[in-house]
C-alpha cells in the first residue's frame, strides 16, 4: 500500500479514461500520454471493454505507470479486477462491502467520499487513499480545511477539475490529481502539466 501512495504522489495526475472505445483509442491514448509523462492511468468499468484495455495496457505500456479501474460498483468487479492485476481501483462512493472484498483479494481501493463523516468512516475502514468527490464543485479551499483534522490522509481530488488548477490542488495537499476530459481531450499534454510531469517521466 505504502509503494502505491509513493507512486501516485510521484504520478501527480491520474488519467481517467471514460471513452466508449477504450479498449482501443483509450488504449492509444493512454500511450500517448505515457510517452509524455504520464505515469497513471484509470479505465472506468461503465465503458464497454474496459477490462480489455485494463489487459492490453499491462501488455503495452511500461512498469513504471499505475494502471486502474475506475466506477467500481459491484463485488464481482473486484473479483475479475483481482484476476487481470490492477494495481488500484476506485469507487465513486463509500461501500463498506466494496471495501472489504478489495482488502481480502489485495486490490488497494480508493472509495469516493464527499462529507468528513465519509471520509473519517473509510479510514476506518483501512483504505491506503480517498478519492474526494466532486472535488471541482467543492473547490481547494475543502480540501484545505479537510486537512485540518484529518492530517495527510492521502486524498485524491477528482472531478470537474481542470488542468489549470492541478498545482493548486496538489499545493493544497492532494495525493495526486484525476482528471478526465480535462486531459484526454487533448492531443497532446497540455503545457500547464508538461513541466508538472517533467519528473514523472524521467
Amino acid at each position: 500500500m505504502r509503494n502505491l501512495i509513493d507512486r501516485l504522489r510521484q504520478a501527480r495526475v491520474v488519467a481517467i479514461l471514460r471513452l466508449d472505445d477504450v479498449d482501443e483509442r483509450g488504449v492509444d491514448l493512454a500511450l500517448r500520454l505515457h510517452a509524455q509523462g504520464v505515469r497513471a492511468v484509470e479505465c472506468t468499468l461503465d465503458k464497454p471493454n474496459a477490462l480489455v484495455a485494463i489487459q492490453r495496457l499491462r501488455r503495452e505500456i511500461g512498469s513504471d505507470t499505475l494502471i486502474g479501474a475506475g466506477t467500481v460498483t459491484r463485488l464481482g468487479q473486484i473479483d475479475e479486477l483481482a484476476e487481470v492485476g490492477v494495481d488500484f481501483c476506485v469507487t465513486p462512493h463509500l461501500d463498506p462491502e466494496l471495501v472489504s472484498r478489495s482488502l481480502e483479494v489485495g486490490v488497494p481501493i480508493l472509495p469516493g467520499v464527499m462529507t468528513p463523516t465519509e471520509l473519517a468512516a473509510a479510514h476506518r475502514l483501512g483504505v491506503p487513499a480517498v478519492k474526494l468527490f466532486p472535488a471541482g464543485s467543492l473547490g481547494v479551499g475543502y480540501l484545505k480545511a479537510l486537512r485540518g483534522p484529518f492530517g495527510d490522509f492521502p486524498v485524491v481530488p477528482t472531478g470537474g477539475i481542470e488542468v489549470g488548477d492541478v498545482r493548486g490542488w496538489l499545493d493544497a495537499g492532494a495525493l495526486c490529481v484525476g482528471l478526465g476530459s480535462a486531459l484526454t481531450r487533448h492531443a497532446t499534454l497540455p503545457s500547464e502539466l508538461s513541466g508538472l510531469l517533467g519528473d514523472s517521466a524521467a
